[in-house]
């Protein structure tokens, strides 16, 4: 059960730092679904993240922002995305 947790804490870090940068992962996969193995991906990638604490406080702190942190594993991904 410990795994499960730990995915669906990370689901939603994942899904708030998104949404912090402008990334509706609701809009991106119904206008490409072929994105769910990715959104999956970003998830199971922040599972890894090192700097939980760093995050939760980074996202305390943000009503929004141009680009995740430097230290967020899937900054590159979330980027790409809020480009379009």
């Amino acid at each position: 059960m410990k795994f499960f947790k730990k995915v669906d804490e990370h689901s939603r870090l994942m899904g708030t730092m998104s949404e912090k940068v402008g990334v509706d992962w609701a809009d991106v996969l119904i206008e490409h679904p072929e994105m769910a193995k990715q959104y999956r991906n970003a998830v199971m990638t922040c599972t890894h993240c090192k700097d939980v604490g760093d995050c939760k406080g980074w996202l305390a702190e943000h009503e929004s922002a141009p680009e995740a942190p430097e230290y967020c594993l899937n900054r590159d991904l979330l980027g790409k995305l809020a480009e379009g």
